[in-house]
């Protein structure tokens, strides 16, 4: 039993990372219809600004903030200078996307190298708890998902602006003749979605060292967890990243730790084929979260 609970300990912390990537892209394909690959290359900026930040003097905090500010700001540019303009034609987004991958990796391996980076854990200590060992710094990445999480569902859940997100998910031209500022509200999930994920990088890079192509795999388990969860399913997307997150670590505890991939994707496909629309049901275009 504490090799079960050991296990699945350490696997929450690289899940909630995953749960981050995949709640940007399924915010962002409930409203708009885009899947966009590009969602792990924001990730992978995140963590490299996090350690510009920190090889520089700064601190964690630091870096982590400027990290997510960064981000937003990455995902405001891109939305209104390319992803707007293809709203009526989202598989011209995907294709978009795709070109991103390539751009935003060379980018940064021409300034910055492609060699790994790491930063300092920022902090350090062992909790243990009934034999089963609890990283500090694993801890604080589960948290801080947790409390991201809890304030995205009350924010869609619970606030007018959520109420008005909802409606325009769920008919873009009826919310817009009710008052609703559909543009605005797809480039505030935009937005958000993208700071999500240069969260993820800095919480990332605080654990493992990443290189500029840690976006392109990480994305395949962000859409693992979108697809599995529903597509535009917030909650389904928590739910499968925990689920993913404990295949993991079951793999990694009682089977054959280089199949960890293969494990979980083969059980995205079983979930697929049985349930098309994912666990909690997802949406076949962008029409609710």
């Amino acid at each position: 039993m504490e090799i079960f609970l050991q296990q699945l300990v350490n696997s929450l912390s690289v899940a909630s990372v995953i749960i981050l990537i995949g709640i940007g892209i399924t915010l962002i394909f409930g409203l708009t219809g885009i899947i966009n690959f590009a969602h792990g290359e924001f990730l992978m900026i995140g963590g490299m600004t996090t350690w510009l930040v920190v090889s520089n003097g700064g601190g964690f905090i630091i870096g982590l903030v400027a990290a997510v500010l960064f981000v937003g700001l990455l995902g405001f540019v891109l939305e209104r200078g390319l992803f707007r303009l293809t709203l009526d034609r989202p598989m011209n987004g995907f294709i978009i996307s795709l070109g991103l991958i390539v751009v935003l990796q060379h980018f940064v391996i021409r300034f910055w190298n492609s060699y790994q980076k790491s930063i300092p854990e920022p902090l350090s200590g062992v909790w243990e708890i009934g034999g089963v060992q609890i990283i500090v710094m694993r801890a604080v990445v589960v948290l801080i998902t947790a409390v991201v999480v809890a304030i995205t569902f009350f924010g869609i859940s619970r606030s007018r602006y959520g109420l008005a997100l909802r409606a325009s998910v769920a008919d873009q031209e009826t919310a817009s003749l009710m008052g609703v500022p559909v543009r605005r509200y797809i480039t505030g999930v935009f937005i958000y979605g993208s700071m999500l994920a240069g969260l993820g990088g800095a919480l990332m890079i605080a654990l493992f060292p990443i290189t500029p192509f840690i976006g392109s795999t990480i994305v395949v388990r962000g859409f693992a967890v979108a697809l599995i969860g529903g597509l535009g399913n917030v909650a389904g997307a928590v739910v499968a990243g925990l689920v993913l997150g404990l295949m993991d670590g079951l793999s990694a505890g009682y089977g054959l730790p280089e199949w960890t991939e293969a494990y979980s994707f083969a059980l995205m496909i079983l979930i697929l084929l049985l349930r098309p629309n994912g666990l909690l049901g997802g949406t076949a275009g962008p029409r609710a979260v």
